[in-house]
C-alpha cells in the first residue's frame, strides 16, 4: 500500500448552504450536486465557482424522519450512474439514504434511492425517485462470504462494468466499537446492478452476492465515496471529534487497499470531510461546512 501526502490540498470553492449539514456530493459535467441531511440538493457551477447555488430542490427520497428517525434521509453519499431515465441527459443519481442501524421488512434502513434529476427550461432542477434498492440480510451466504455489514452500508456504482458495491465495516468505525482483541476491517461486496425494469423496490439478498473482499484497516469515521475506473475512493474523519481526515483508495481489480492519503486535516482547515467526486482528473471533496477542496493534481492514482 502506498502512503500519500495530502497536505498540498487546497480550497476549490465555498458554497452558500441553503440549509445546514452538508453530506453527499457527486459531479456531472461542470456541476456539483451537493446533498444535505434530509435529502435537499443544491447545484453549484464548478467553472464560475459562484458560492450561490444554481438551484435548490428536494430529492424524491426527501425524508425528515417519518415514520421514525430510522428513515430520515441522511444523504450520506451519492454517485451518478451511467443509466439514463428515458431521454434525460442527466444520468440517474444513486443516493445512500437512511439513518437507523437496523432493519425493517425490506432490509437495512440504509438503502439506495435511485433519483432521476431533471432540469427545467428556466434552469431549475427537480427530482423523482425511480427505484429503491435494499439489502436484506436473510438467507444463506455463499461460501467464503461474510455478512456485508452491521446495518450501515454505502451504495456505490461501478459504471464501467455494470456492478453495484456495498461498502461497510466489520464494526462501527468510532473508537470503542471494536471488541477488545479484535481488529476492524472494511468489507467491499459486489452485487449485480439492478435493472430499472425489475420494479420500484428491489431486495438484494446474500444469494445475490457475486464477490467480496475484506481489508483490515484502523482508519476511522466513515463518510462517503465514489468509484472511478477500477478504483474506489472513500473519505474518513471528523477533526472536531479528534478523528484526522484521511482517504483510502481500493483497487477493485486486485481487490486490495492500494493507497492511503494522510495529512489532510490542516489543508482542509479542520472542516469535516463528507464525500468526493472526480472533476477534470482531480478528486474534489466537500465538507459539512459547505466548502469544496481539491487534492493536488497528480497526487492520487486515478
Amino acid at each position: 500500500m502506498e502512503i500519500l501526502d495530502g497536505s498540498g490540498s487546497s480550497l476549490y470553492m465555498t458554497c452558500h448552504r441553503p440549509v445546514p449539514n452538508v453530506q453527499g456530493m457527486d459531479i456531472y459535467g461542470d456541476w456539483a450536486f451537493v446533498l444535505h441531511d434530509t435529502g435537499v440538493c443544491a447545484v453549484y457551477d464548478l467553472i464560475t465557482r459562484s458560492p450561490n447555488p444554481l438551484s435548490v430542490f428536494p430529492l424524491g427520497s426527501y425524508n425528515s424522519g417519518k415514520p421514525t428517525r430510522d428513515y430520515l434521509n441522511h444523504a450520506n453519499s451519492c454517485m451518478f450512474g451511467a443509466v439514463h431515465w428515458e431521454d434525460n441527459p442527466i444520468p440517474l443519481l444513486y443516493v445512500t439514504v437512511g439513518a437507523g442501524i437496523g432493519c425493517d421488512e425490506d432490509g437495512y434502513f440504509y438503502r439506495c434511492a435511485v433519483e432521476n434529476i431533471q432540469q427545467r427550461e428556466d434552469g431549475s432542477f427537480f427530482a423523482q425517485t425511480i427505484q429503491t434498492i435494499c439489502y436484506k440480510p436473510e438467507g444463506q451466504l455463499p461460501p467464503g462470504i461474510v455478512q456485508p455489514c452491521w446495518g450501515s452500508p454505502c451504495f456505490l456504482v461501478d459504471n464501467d462494468n455494470g456492478y453495484f458495491y456495498l461498502f461497510s465495516a466489520r464494526y462501527r468505525t468510532k473508537r470503542g466499537c471494536v471488541p477488545e482483541g479484535k481488529e476492524n476491517a472494511y468489507i467491499l461486496t459486489k452485487l449485480p446492478l439492478p435493472n430499472l425494469a425489475q420494479g420500484g423496490m428491489i431486495h438484494l439478498r446474500p444469494e445475490d452476492i457475486l464477490d467480496q473482499f475484506v481489508v483490515p484497516s484502523d482508519v476511522l469515521f466513515t463518510q462517503g465515496g465514489t468509484i472511478y475506473g477500477e478504483k474506489l475512493y472513500y473519505t474518513f474523519g471528523y477533526p472536531k471529534g479528534g478523528y484526522p481526515l484521511q482517504i483510502l483508495v481500493f483497487d477493485l481489480t486486485s481487490k486490495t487497499l492500494c493507497a492511503q492519503v494522510e495529512n489532510l486535516t490542516e489543508s482542509f482547515r479542520g472542516e469535516e470531510i463528507e464525500c468526493c467526486g472526480i472533476y477534470r482528473n482531480r478528486l474534489l471533496c466537500n465538507t459539512c461546512d459547505g466548502s469544496i477542496f481539491a487534492l493536488e493534481e497528480g497526487s492520487l492514482p486515478l
